[in-house]
């Protein structure tokens, strides 16, 4: 199938392939201007994806912080204040989302075997040396900057790499990469909350440690980047065989990773970038206060108020494949905008989870639903990106202020609902989250307009069509 130049299309013919042209569009070729073709599957590809997703497994570690926020508050550290102990998952969630901004340069600089290896390793060590601790500034140390750090190293480089094999079917890749963190978020609040229960805090710990060096180190091996490296000397190796020759006979090979910042913040990446900051503060309010809803207005039992959150996140390990498979088809934005919008209405149903039956039902359509956004942040920015070799600038600048929105809004939903248990102003927050999410929306429809209008002119500029 070979381009011609023809007559342009109508616009509505246009737009209603801008969405779907990753998969009908220029189809046994790269639409990356840099790359000249991706292998869309293999060996080597499906091993990357594996890799990533036992990465971002690791981070779901992170979830299990109310197993470790009950424990602290009624052992070594009951002297301090709940909302003082919980500051350390804050500050591990901020600095894992807030690090991509080097993070995310160092991956497209090439060094990102350097960034597995350090993640996997501090992952290990901060871990170990949790299960050691005794004093709310060593827990802050080794879990809220030691695992922040840890988390943010590995989850950019790994979930990127995948799009250095995958183009047509990039976002499915990127979604069972996701789903990683789902089932992390699953599972390691069940290990954590067993293993301490039977074997004590330090062992238990310990336990959970051994686990994620066995699960990195298969990561690592699984790992490897298609496109550039630097060897331990730090010298950058670009695969020349990839890189399209036209660009070469314009660009030295140095100067192929260059951003061009005055094109890089355009208008679409910024409006992008708002509308998933507005998406993130929120998306969260269920995640974090539907279990506490449940056993202070409902009459649930008391041994699955542990499981709602788990359950919340097999919902959105269940729906990150399946929003990934069908935004290669339909587009990205367009599942992000509607999975969004019907999160807001499932917002509402909280107010119905004061039942087993309603809450498990609630928790887990609302985690299947949210997944439209989380599963596709990544596609959302390899999306903006002009080439796959840009691609790390972008999550990293996109996550940071992601970052941000999970710092501030816990509090501020905390905030609106009250400081008194019993007296909760549950309506307060729900109208603050869906809000937010409403205006979230808003502005990644003004950004899917934008970016239809930069295909058509591509698409206008290099003359290609269907043939």
């Amino acid at each position: 199938m070979g381009s011609s130049i023809t007559p342009a299309k109508g616009r509505g013919a246009q737009v209603e392939e801008v969405e779907n042209a990753n998969m009908d569009e220029f189809k046994g070729q790269s639409q990356d201007p840099m790359i000249l073709d991706f292998p869309e599957g293999g060996t080597r590809a499906w091993m990357a994806v594996a890799g990533a997703f036992l990465c971002l497994f690791v981070g779901g570690v992170e979830y299990s912080f109310g197993v470790f926020i009950t424990y602290y508050s009624s052992h070594f550290l009951k002297d301090e204040s709940v909302s003082n102990i919980a500051w350390v998952g804050s500050a591990a969630a901020f600095i894992h989302s807030t690090i991509g901004l080097l993070v995310g340069k160092l991956y497209d600089d090439g060094w990102f075997r350097q960034l597995i290896f350090v993640g996997s390793f501090l992952h290990v060590f901060c871990f170990m040396m949790l299960s050691l601790c005794t004093k709310f500034w060593q827990v802050w140390l080794a879990q809220g900057l030691g695992m922040g750090l840890a988390t943010g190293i590995l989850y950019q480089p790994a979930l990127a790499i995948v799009s250095q094999y995958f183009e047509r079917r990039r976002s499915l890749a990127m979604g069972i990469v996701m789903m990683g963190a789902s089932t992390g978020g699953v599972i390691f609040p069940i290990i954590m909350n067993n293993t301490i229960a039977r074997l004590g805090f330090g062992w238990g710990v310990r336990v959970g440690a051994f686990v994620m060096l066995g699960i990195l180190t298969i990561a690592n091996l699984c790992l490897k980047p298609r496109l550039s490296t630097r060897d331990m000397s730090g010298k950058a190796h670009l695969n020349m065989v990839l890189i399209n020759e036209d660009i070469l006979e314009d660009t030295p090979p140095a100067q192929l990773r260059g951003i061009n910042y005055r094109q890089f913040f355009d208008l679409a990446f910024i409006v992008t970038t708002l509308g998933c900051f507005f998406i993130q503060m929120g998306t969260g309010f269920p995640y974090a206060y539907i279990t506490s809803y449940a056993t202070l207005e409902g009459q649930i039992s008391p041994n699955l108020q542990f499981y709602l959150l788990p359950i919340t996140f097999a919902g959105s390990a269940v729906g990150s494949p399946i929003m990934a498979g069908m935004a290669d088809y339909v587009g990205v934005f367009n599942i992000v905008i509607i999975s969004t919008i019907v999160s807001a209405g499932l917002q509402a149903s909280i107010f119905g989870a004061t039942t087993d039956g309603g809450a498990v039902a609630v928790s887990f359509l609302y985690g299947f639903m949210a997944a439209g956004f989380q599963s596709m942040m990544g596609p959302i920015y390899s999306k903006l990106s002009a080439t796959v070799l840009e691609i790390g600038h972008r999550m990293g600048i996109g996550f940071f202020f992601i970052g941000i929105a999970t710092l501030i809004s816990s509090p501020i939903q905390g905030a609106l609902l009250g400081s008194n248990p019993l007296t909760y102003i549950w309506w307060k927050p729900l109208v603050f989250s869906v809000l937010s999410l409403a205006i979230g929306v808003c502005f990644l429809v003004v950004s899917r307009f934008l970016l239809i209008r930069r295909w058509e002119t591509v698409k206008m500029f290099l003359g290609v069509t269907r043939a």
